[in-house]
């Protein structure tokens, strides 16, 4: 994963947290779009934005 396409996969979770859509779905969509290859980083990544944007709400 490069760093153009962190900050789209954040950008994406961030601004589809608070729609009644599912982030995560968005996420891995734009993910198979982008050719990420699910591996433990990327896993760990997108746990830690929305873990991020959780705490944001709380």
């Amino acid at each position: 994963m490069t760093l153009f396409q962190s900050i789209i996969i954040a950008i994406i979770e961030g601004l589809t947290e608070f729609l009644p859509i599912s982030s995560t779905g968005h996420m891995i969509l734009a993910s198979a779009a982008m050719g990420i290859h699910e591996d433990e980083f990327v896993k760990t990544f997108e746990v830690f934005i929305q873990l991020g944007a959780i705490l944001a709400i709380a």
